[in-house]
Order: C-alpha cells, then structure tokens, then sequence
C-alpha cells in the first residue's frame, strides 16, 4: 500500500508540481485547494502527511494546523509547512507543524524530508500498539522492544 500524502496550496501550479514528484517517489498523493477541503480530506483519508501552504483564501495554512493538531482525529499527522513567508516559520511550529520549508522547493530536500516524518510517523504508532498491548496486560516487568 502506499503512503498517503495530502498536498495543500492554492496555487494550482504548486500543486501539478507537488503532484507529479511525489507520485514519482511513490506517493498517492491527495490535494486540496484551500484550508476547509485540507479538514475534510484529512479527516476522511488519515494521510500519513500533510504538506500544507500558509497563504490561502478563507482558512490560512496556520489555522488549518490549529484545528488539525486540535482534532483527536488528525492530531497525530505530522504537517510540513511550505510557504514563501519565511516570516512565520515560528507561527506555524507555535501552530503545531512539525516542521517548515521555504519556498522556492528544493524537491530534494523535500523528499527527504517527507521520508524522514513518515518513519518517524510508523515508529511512533508501533510504539504506541506496545504501550497499549503492555497496558491491556497489566505488566510493567517487559523489557524495552528494539525499535531498528
């Protein structure tokens, strides 16, 4: 199955652009236009990111993080923000990004990126499954499980 990544930004080039790259690395890729369709999309696809633009119409880039990491349903989709306001990368972090890329895009910078949230995204959820088999056993006395 591939990995689910949901690309927000207004512009339709930055889409057809985000589009094409990461289907090429492999990713089946989902966009969104504007910050309420980006809610929407998140919530019915659980993406294992979000690639998200501050400068859009009606909902910004920033609030659309706010209510994402606020949704016990999204908040656990790590969110890159791309934008061209280098300006608010401390908003954005403050709003709950996990991490922030100026515009222009360099596609190889973002792809690394992208794989490096994603792996921390799968650990993060096998740690969780562990802490919860571990929970439903009522042990304490297990031994750490090796994460490679």
């Amino acid at each position: 199955m591939e990995d689910k990544v949901l690309a927000v930004d207004d512009e339709l080039q930055m889409r057809d652009l985000l589009n094409l790259f990461l289907t090429r690395d492999g990713y089946d890729v989902l966009l969104a236009s504007n910050g309420e369709d980006a809610i929407e999309l998140a919530e019915k696809e659980n993406p294992q990111i979000i690639l998200l633009d501050i400068k859009m119409p009606g909902i910004d880039g920033i609030e659309v993080c706010r209510r994402l990491k606020a949704n016990r349903k999204t908040q656990s989709i790590p969110i890159i923000v791309i934008s061209g306001l280098g300006d608010h990368k401390m908003e954005a972090i403050e709003a709950g990004a996990d991490d922030f890329i100026n515009k222009p895009i360099d596609m190889l910078e973002l792809s690394t990126r992208v794989k490096s949230i994603i792996r921390i995204r799968y650990l993060t959820n096998e740690l969780e499954r562990v802490r919860a088999y571990i929970s439903g056993t009522g042990r304490s006395d297990l031994s750490p499980v090796p994460v490679f």
